[in-house]
C-alpha cells in the first residue's frame, strides 16, 4: 500500500480546559480529494490550522510527504507543499487581480532583498516568468481578463477562485480548503466542483471543510467525521450517508433544520 501524503496521528489541541480537538487521526493519498465535515465547532478549523502550522498540538503527530512538519511555522508548511485557503477571503483587496496570484509565487522565488534592488538578469527573468505564471492561472481558474482589476471589485465566488488561485501560484502538492463554497448559490458550487475536480487532474490532492454534505459527497473520494473534536467516522461518502452516528450527529440534525 502506499504512503499517504499527508498522514495525521493522535492529534489532540486544548484552549484553556476546553479539548478543541482529541486524538484526531486522518490520511490523504496523492491524486485524492478527502472531505472534512461535522457540526459547527467539531474542530474542523482548528485541525487544519494545526496541520498548517498555525497551532502546535499537544499531542500527536503530523508528517507530509513521509517528513514531519515544522510546528509553528506556516511558511516552512506552505514551502514544503502544503497550503491552505481560510473560511473568511484572506485577499489583498486593494491590490489587482494579478497582483494577488503574483504574490503566491513568493515561496518559490529566489531573488533576495540585493536582488530585487540590483535586478541582474536572473531576477528580471524570474520577475517576467512570475508574471506569465501569473496570467496563465488567471484564465486557468476562469479570471481571464480580469487581471487589471481591484480584487475587492470581484463577486465572491470570484474572489473565492482567485484565492484558490493564488494558493495554486505556490506549487502544492496538497490544496486545503476551508469553506470554499460557503455562501455560493447552486451554479457557483457547480463551477467551483469542475475546478477543484481540474486541480486534482493537475496531481494535487485536495482536504476539504464544508457543510454541505450533498456537495462534498459528489466531490470526495473518502470523508472524515469530526463531533466535539473526535474523529466520528471515515469512510467512502456512501459509507458517510448511512452510517447511523453520522446521521444522528449531523445529517440528521441537517434534515432536521431543512424541514424545521
Amino acid at each position: 500500500m502506499s504512503v499517504p501524503l499527508l498522514e495525521a496521528r493522535g492529534v489532540s489541541k486544548r484552549f484553556g480546559g476546553v479539548r478543541a480537538l482529541q486524538g484526531v487521526s486522518l490520511e490523504v493519498y496523492e491524486n485524492t480529494i478527502v472531505g472534512l465535515i461535522g457540526p459547527n465547532g467539531a474542530g474542523k478549523s482548528t485541525f487544519f490550522n494545526v496541520l498548517t502550522g498555525l497551532y502546535v498540538a499537544e499531542e500527536g503527530t503530523v508528517r507530509f510527504a513521509g517528513r514531519p512538519l515544522s510546528v509553528g511555522q506556516p511558511h516552512q508548511v506552505a514551502a514544503a507543499g502544503l497550503v491552505r485557503t481560510f473560511q473568511n477571503i484572506r485577499l489583498f483587496p486593494q491590490m489587482s487581480v494579478l497582483e494577488n496570484i503574483m504574490v503566491g509565487f513568493h515561496v518559490r522565488t529566489r531573488a533576495g532583498l540585493w536582488g530585487a534592488w540590483l535586478r541582474p538578469s536572473a531576477v528580471r527573468q524570474e520577475e517576467h516568468a512570475i508574471l506569465t505564471g501569473a496570467q496563465e492561472l488567471l484564465d486557468w481558474v476562469g479570471l481571464a481578463g480580469q487581471g487589471g482589476r481591484v480584487a475587492s471589485t470581484l463577486s465572491y465566488g470570484d474572489q473565492r477562485r482567485l484565492e484558490i488561485a493564488r494558493a495554486l501560484a505556490t506549487r502544492p502538492r496538497l490544496l486545503a480548503l476551508d469553506e470554499p463554497v460557503a455562501g455560493m448559490n447552486g451554479v457557483e458550487r457547480q463551477r467551483m466542483a469542475q475546478l477543484l475536480q481540474r486541480i486534482r487532474e493537475q496531481g494535487i490532492a485536495l482536504l476539504v471543510i464544508e457543510h454541505d454534505v450533498r456537495w462534498i459527497a459528489g466531490l470526495c473520494d473518502r470523508i472524515t467525521v469530526l463531533d466535539y473534536g473526535q474523529c466520528l467516522a471515515q469512510g467512502t461518502p456512501a459509507e458517510i450517508q448511512r452510517d447511523p452516528r453520522v446521521i444522528e450527529a449531523y445529517l440528521g440534525t441537517a434534515i432536521e433544520e431543512r424541514h424545521g
